[in-house]
């Protein structure tokens, strides 16, 4: 049965999580990403077990929902100093846990008055923070797609992804927003995302 909002784990391994430092801000760096503010849902651990057994840092970000800011899952992205590390899967969400309705929050909610920016991923999103903050990270496209919107936000800029799902779901945001009378802005680059484009100038 799946947790409809963080289990009593999650909360303590969220309590666990450090603000960012050390392997955690040398990743951060080597994607030439935005470093966010203390009190965003952005932590790391330096020792998270992987289900296939591998223990190593790694990224941890609280994922809450977007109207109520209840906490629903964490989300996790093992690293080195310079990379993913290598599995097949270095990102995952905590098992049994509902991601519905839900962001990461890479800045808080108190930083948000007249705009937002939105990108699928942690490190897009930091990327799309070089030209506009705050920023939050929507996740996967499913979730950027049914990105609502939010009362006291008249501008929202959107980074998105250059592949078929990441255009659609932009569209689709984007068409909510202009037909509640925001101010719409949508990123279009040739590589696949912003943080893509920073690391081929690099």
């Amino acid at each position: 049965r799946k947790h409809q909002t963080l289990s009593d784990w999650g909360r303590a391994f969220w309590r666990d999580c450090q603000t960012l430092s050390e392997v955690a801000l040398q990743y951060l760096e080597s994607r030439h990403c935005v470093i966010p503010p203390v009190d965003g849902d952005l932590r790391w651990h330096p020792a998270v077990k992987h289900p296939s057994g591998y223990v190593g840092p790694a990224l941890v970000a609280l994922a809450s929902n977007i109207l109520t800011n209840e906490p629903l899952s964490l989300h996790r992205t093992w690293i080195t100093s310079t990379g993913k590390a290598d599995l097949d899967t270095p990102r995952l969400p905590l098992a049994n846990h509902t991601l519905r309705g839900g962001c990461i929050r890479l800045w808080p909610n108190e930083a948000v008055t007249y705009g937002l920016g939105i990108a699928e991923g942690i490190e897009t999103a930091l990327s799309l923070a070089h030209g506009y903050q705050p920023v939050w990270a929507t996740i996967d496209a499913g979730h950027m797609a049914q990105f609502p919107v939010l009362a006291r936000v008249e501008s929202l800029v959107i980074g998105a992804d250059n592949d078929v799902a990441g255009r659609a779901a932009a569209e689709l945001c984007a068409r909510r927003w202009a037909e509640a009378g925001r101010e719409v802005l949508v990123t279009r680059q040739a590589a696949n995302d912003l943080n893509d484009v920073l690391l081929e100038a690099a």
